[in-house]
């Protein structure tokens, strides 16, 4: 039909047919359900204070008090208001529902990069569909991995405003290039963005190669210098959050460096290597990119009432219902990673169209996609490929700020689907197409025999252990069933994937024998690369994964201990929870003020109190911190109780002690000798600087107003320069950002007992305010604006632009 070949009704077909492929696959959103996802659960409860403090004063807090005793928000819940690339992330989404929001974007930005090269939309259309159910992001919206989904959904634009831009269209592409990656930033997910840029010096390389091939050079330079600059541009709306991450980083376990001895030299501006390949990727666990349950699928996933499993329960005696309860939750994966809650499955489809691509594509193209593959693939590797990773890991700049290297097959979820579509495209627009055939046999030859290896010989493969086989064994549970159990899905995937390759082979064979029309080649294979992730998709997020609103709610009703905690209407007080670990929890924060928490970017000096003193349970520490309330298991009523600590210092007190520490080695031993009610420990460069301490006399001091970012206290001072110590975590930031005023005079204050405030104040009655106000973001935000302005205006530009030379041609015609 004529009106299909119209390019807006065909981008009006693209957004319609993403927009019922999300609703078809989330339907429960329809019913009012919400999708319960773990990390989002967290950071709901962790970011509380924040958000309730806006709602009421319409200000940023920009530093919390709900977890960890104190930390600044930048990479929590802080908005960006004049960051303008918010309107415009929102708007892609169309003001759908979060899940729905964000697959749809994912869509959007993919049909981008296929459109850019030209290819036949129901091809591009049915690549950006499976892209975006890319079995990966399924798992890791279901995780709550929300910000890493937003980032994933802009590197195909990216990648379309470079391409565009080396092809010549310098306006166009450097437009295209910036407007991404302002919202590649924005989106708040460094390494996605970081990994983005990794693609993109590929690009760089493989068009550097073929400019020298053909003397093109100055080409090169000047489209490489308008892109940089285009790049740079993308990030000024982002200054603010950039500016405010980088001080802050320096000062956290991902970036900053602890002072003592013992972790010097494992503390490098960045993460423990161990630490950071924690997620590796086993190299043989590469092969379920093409076969989902080749290790058995989700640490925690379910099987059906004819598994193994099933019947050696009921054999044992247990009545069928809980036998069912038992398969739900069984420990199906046996792979490298500490935990997964799925596959990175790209396709079978996909990954033997791709195989094909590589043998017909030619030109730049097929280089940068097979060499950002192989990228992904060997960084995904961790640990595993220590030698390479180890080299990227000390050597290339910021690498170690990030873990998780499974992680960067994100990459690989592009370029295989992007290239499989290039190649069937690529057949579609060839005159002889018997010159394909040779090519589309080695592929499957090289695909089909991998799932058919798998298939026939993959049970006597492997051993299907997983680490914790034995404590199970030990426990009384069968765990031969549960070994076989694994070897069925393994066989069951490789049939399946067999299957679909089989499928696809015999559709594009047809195809170059002329049996088949190109619009059957297109949407045959479009349904079957669809159907092929789909049917993966829905073992690891379904209908089960979703609830209702007051059932997801649950997560944060309060318990016996927390409402007798909430009676207590002292200002601010901290809460330690040892019914659970309390460094990794997150649920305490969304009712109190929490020693523990869950962040992945603490401050590095409260992570040597923690290994130091919080976990060994030294009370002096605790007390020194304000913790009024401990929460623990009441075993007989079986429930939780809270028991109040007398010993807690209060929010502020004088000390009539004071001990120099040498370094800070000696400081944080010194915690476990000192009396915090009456000594402090001070590190002697603070020391220094300090005038003459008047120590003891009758001095009060008081917490009269209370504001995450703002703190007031009354004090009456009889001796002058007395010593007042804050249970308040010290952080420094760009330039002292807790500003501290003295009756609304500024003066200063210095860090003691190795993460606390102390102040020197004078003899009197004086009103004494802490309030954080860093540079890095109010400056931070008029760049931003100016920026954001920017951003748009080239962008307008560039598409107005574009739009008239289009007409022109047109018209022409």
């Amino acid at each position: 039909m004529k009106i299909f070949q119209n390019k807006y009704i065909q981008v009006i077909s693209a957004l319609v047919l993403f927009l019922l492929a999300t609703i078809i696959y989330f339907h429960p959103v329809l019913e009012g359900k919400e999708l319960v996802q773990g990390d989002i659960t967290r950071s709901l409860a962790t970011s509380k204070e924040i958000r309730d403090f806006r709602a009421t004063t319409g200000e940023e807090p920009l530093w919390t008090n709900s977890q960890f005793g104190g930390m600044p928000a930048f990479q929590m819940n802080t908005e960006y208001p004049n960051n303008w690339m918010k309107l415009f992330d929102k708007g892609l989404k169309a003001n759908l529902p979060s899940q729905i929001g964000l697959i749809f974007t994912i869509m959007i930005g993919f049909y981008v990069l296929a459109k850019s090269y030209k290819i036949n939309n129901t091809l591009s259309i049915a690549g950006a569909i499976a892209f975006g159910l890319s079995t990966f992001f399924i798992v890791s919206l279901e995780a709550g991995h929300n910000s890493k989904l937003r980032a994933i959904a802009y590197i195909a634009p990216i990648i379309a405003g470079v391409i565009t831009t080396y092809k010549g269209k310098h306006l166009l592409g450097a437009a295209i290039t910036c407007f991404s990656v302002a919202l590649s930033i924005y989106a708040n997910h460094f390494q996605i963005t970081y990994y983005t840029i990794m693609v993109l010096l590929v690009i760089a390389i493989v068009y550097l190669i073929n400019a020298i091939k053909k003397k093109t050079i100055k080409q090169f330079i000047v489209a490489s210098a308008i892109l940089l600059i285009a790049g740079l541009a993308g990030v000024g709306p982002n200054i603010s959050k950039i500016w405010s991450t980088y001080e802050y980083s320096k000062e956290t376990i991902r970036g900053g460096k602890s002072e003592l001895t013992e972790k010097k030299e494992t503390t490098s501006g960045g993460l423990d290597f161990d630490y950071a390949m924690s997620w590796s990727y086993g190299k043989m666990e590469t092969f379920n990119l093409l076969i989902p349950e080749l290790y058995g699928g989700a640490s925690s996933g379910a099987l059906d009432e004819d598994s193994e499993v099933f019947e050696k329960f009921r054999a044992m005696g247990y009545p069928a219902k809980e036998a069912k309860k038992v398969v739900e939750h069984l420990p199906l994966y046996w792979g490298d990673q500490p935990i997964t809650s799925g596959p990175v499955y790209i396709g079978a489809i996909f990954i033997f169209l791709f195989v094909l691509g590589m043998f017909i594509i030619k030109g730049p193209t097929k280089w940068w996609l097979l060499g950002a593959t192989i990228m992904a693939i060997i960084l995904a590797w961790g640990k595993h490929f220590h030698s390479i990773n180890n080299l990227f890991f000390e050597y290339f700049p910021m690498y170690n700020k990030f873990r998780t290297p499974s992680m960067i097959l994100t990459i690989a979820c592009l370029t295989i689907p992007f290239g499989a579509m290039l190649a069937v495209n690529h057949i579609m627009n060839l005159q002889d197409k018997s010159s394909v055939k040779k090519h589309l046999m080695k592929a499957f030859y090289i695909v089909g025999g991998l799932c058919l290896l798998f298939l026939v010989g993959g049970a006597s493969m492997f051993d299907f252990s997983g680490a914790s086989d034995i404590q199970l064994e030990k426990q009384g549970w069968p765990i031969d069933a549960l070994i076989s159990d694994r070897k069925s899905l393994l066989i069951n995937a490789a049939l399946k994937s067999l299957i679909f390759v089989s499928i696809a082979f015999g559709v594009v064979y047809a195809y170059i024998h002329d049996k088949l029309k190109s619009s059957v080649l297109t949407i045959g294979l479009s349904v079957l690369c669809v159907i092929d992730i789909w049917s993966t998709d829905k073992r690891y997020l379904n209908a089960n994964n979703f609830e209702t609103s007051k059932n997801k709610d649950k997560a944060y009703a309060m318990d016996t201990a927390d409402k007798m905690i909430k009676k207590d209407k002292d200002l601010y007080y901290r809460v330690v929870d040892f019914t659970v670990n309390p460094f990794t929890d997150a649920l305490t924060s969304y009712h109190h003020k929490s020693i523990g928490g869950y962040h992945g970017a603490k401050l590095f000096r409260y992570q040597d109190l923690i290994e130091h003193h919080l976990s060994k349970q030294n009370m002096s520490v605790y007390n020194m911190l304000n913790t009024k309330y401990f929460i623990v298991p009441d075993q007989q009523k079986k429930r939780n109780i809270a028991q109040r600590n007398g010993g807690a210092l209060g929010n502020a007190w004088f000390v009539d002690s004071l001990i120099i520490a040498e370094n800070a080695d000696q400081e944080i031993q010194l915690l476990n000798d000192i009396n915090p009610a009456r000594e402090a420990v001070i590190d002697q460069r603070y020391a220094s600087d300090l005038p003459t301490i008047s120590l003891g006399g009758d001095n009060h001091i008081t917490l009269t107003s209370y504001k995450p970012n703002e703190l007031v206290y009354e004090a009456n001072v009889q001796k002058d320069n007395s010593l007042a110590i804050f249970s308040e975590i010290y952080y420094e930031g760009g330039n002292n950002d807790w500003k501290t005023y003295i009756d609304d005079q500024p003066t200063s204050h210095f860090r003691t007992n190795y993460l606390l405030r102390g102040m020197v104040l004078p003899q009197g009655k004086h009103t004494v305010r802490f309030k954080f106000e860093p540079e890095s973001y109010f400056a931070g935000e008029k760049y931003s604006l100016i920026f954001s302005i920017l951003v748009l205006a080239l962008l307008i530009g560039a598409l107005f632009i574009e739009f008239r030379k289009n007409k022109t041609e047109l018209e022409a015609a």
